[in-house]
């Protein structure tokens, strides 16, 4: 990623899964046991890759969109508000495919947390819970997180190869 800041931002969506995962233990009256400890850690994998999914397609749009642009902007020639559409864009593009993972992985762990029995149970309904808070507070918190850093803290977005010109071959 070229530098901390995107690694700081992908890190943040812990947090928001702990979140979800410990108010689905407290609703369901399960408790912190070692099950649910290892379900924690799986949560921790589905939702940073979640974070890291929407990162790659935002720059890869943002990157498409500072090589067409005129230069004249204060993100690597990019606007303020070009940059903002290519952080929206991303969101909007990838919310399916990030929506259809987090149901398909819940759909996945309704049957354990229904009928997986006591040793399951707190496992399945820490990830269900922690997987719908943080699928969706991951889509606004990266985002916003991206924007600061990039608008405030003067982070370049991506990082672009410098071309050089060969001189003409010989005849």
């Amino acid at each position: 990623y070229n530098g901390f800041a995107k690694p700081i931002i992908i890190l943040t969506t812990l947090p928001l899964a702990l979140i979800g995962s410990y108010l689905g233990l407290y609703v369901t009256g399960n408790a912190l046991g070692f099950m649910p400890q290892l379900g924690l850690l799986a949560l921790f994998g589905i939702v940073v890759n979640t974070a890291i999914i929407f990162i790659e397609f935002a720059d890869i749009l943002i990157k498409e969109k500072i090589e067409e642009c005129d230069g004249s902007g204060p993100i690597m020639g990019m606007s303020i508000n070009e940059f903002r559409e290519c952080l929206v864009q991303a969101g909007q593009v990838r919310l399916l495919p990030i929506a259809m993972t987090t149901l398909t992985t819940i759909g996945g762990l309704l049957p354990l947390a229904l009928a997986g029995g006591p040793l399951w149970e707190g496992m399945a309904w820490l990830m269900i819970f922690g997987l719908m808070v943080a699928t969706i507070l991951t889509l606004i918190v990266v985002p916003s997180l991206y924007a600061i850093f990039v608008e405030n803290f003067k982070i370049k977005p991506v990082r672009m190869a410098v071309q050089k010109t060969l001189p003409d071959p010989i005849k």
